[in-house]
């Protein structure tokens, strides 16, 4: 029988420790702020990576619009092809682009420039793709 009852009063004491764990709240800081931390990053650097994606294609838009003004405004004197997309790669702010990424093209609408740039995540597991940013201008001659 005394085996039996110190068996009995060590189950007791370690329900007893059992529920004073359950109400102990230290520690509940840390363990919430493991959970919430890669959701929380998770959502920063995805606006860091979509606004700059949404940054470069203003930037390729706005270039592409000033080449097919260029463009049309030297229509005349024949400017070629190769100045003109030196230009517009002169003309994206803040970063640098080959002028191979740009197109001109003479069309019903007038001077066309068009652009295609591939376009890489800087946290290539975070957004696992690529995608390709195009931008396209027609100014009349």
């Amino acid at each position: 029988m005394n085996v039996f009852a110190g068996r009995l009063r060590a189950i007791r004491r370690s329900a007893r420790s059992l529920c004073r764990f359950g109400r102990d709240r230290a520690g509940t800081s840390v363990l919430e702020f493991g959970l919430l931390l890669p959701v929380f990053l998770l959502l920063f650097l995805g606006i860091i990576e979509f606004g700059r994606a949404l940054w470069t294609q203003s930037a390729l838009q706005n270039a592409v619009e000033a080449a097919a003004r260029y463009a049309a405004i030297n229509y005349p004197t024949c400017a070629s092809v190769s100045q003109t997309k030196s230009y517009a790669a002169g003309e994206v702010f803040g970063q640098s682009i080959p002028s191979s990424t740009f197109s001109l093209s003479c069309n019903a609408c007038g001077t066309q420039v068009s652009a295609s740039l591939p376009f890489s995540f800087i946290v290539p597991r975070l957004i696992p793709y690529s995608i390709t940013l195009g931008a396209q201008s027609c100014h009349p001659v």
